[in-house]
């Protein structure tokens, strides 16, 4: 943040975050990238073996596997730039409220930190990613070992958006009625889907 674009108390216009391009973005999307792409990685090939394990067919998936690798670094690419431009998002949604209720910078700071270091949306951000590298690796899986077809399988219990996907048949480059090739169909989708040879 560069607050001297913010004057005392806050009340004007001008936008007190960094550039898009700037150097604490780039710094704040590398230390994301760094954090999670191990656990992507873990994810996408545990996906892959439980294609192995569920088809019968083992082509020696490991976290190492190239289809795994570049599986993983696309999924944490567009993982980052989301994450990074919702906070963009939310910071300018704080700093506006600041604005509009004459706060001073200490308490934009405030109202910032509470936005950003949200622990029930990193839980959510958390739970969706993960279901999105296993899919991942079990998509990659099918497609590599020449699956036909995919069945949507909701859990008992599943939302009124999933729910009626349950069953659903595909062939494997078709998507699905929601317009999704694969769960997760939304954030914390728990919802699965198996492959047809």
């Amino acid at each position: 943040m560069d607050w001297s674009l913010v004057p005392e108390p806050v009340k004007a216009a001008a936008s007190p975050l960094a550039n898009k391009d700037d150097d604490l973005w780039k710094a704040e999307e590398f230390d994301l990238t760094k954090a999670v792409i191990d656990a992507i990685t873990m994810l996408t090939t545990t996906g892959a073996q439980a294609g192995e394990l569920a088809s019968g067919i083992y082509i020696g998936v490991s976290s190492l596997s190239q289809t795994v690798l570049v599986a993983a670094r696309e999924q944490v690419a567009t993982l980052v730039s989301q994450v990074t431009e919702t906070n963009r998002k939310l910071i300018r949604e704080a700093i506006k409220q600041s604005i509009a209720r004459g706060e001073d910078v200490a308490g934009a700071i405030e109202r910032i930190k509470t936005v950003v270091n949200n622990p029930v949306r990193a839980e959510m951000i958390a739970q969706t990613e993960s279901v999105n590298a296993y899919q991942t690796g079990l998509k990659n899986f099918a497609a590599e070992t020449n699956a036909v077809g995919k069945v949507w399988e909701s859990l008992a219990g599943a939302c009124k958006q999933c729910s009626p996907l349950d069953g659903e048949e595909r062939k494997i480059d078709e998507l699905f009625s929601n317009g999704k090739d694969r769960p997760s169909a939304h954030p914390r989708c728990r919802c699965g889907v198996y492959y047809q040879y």
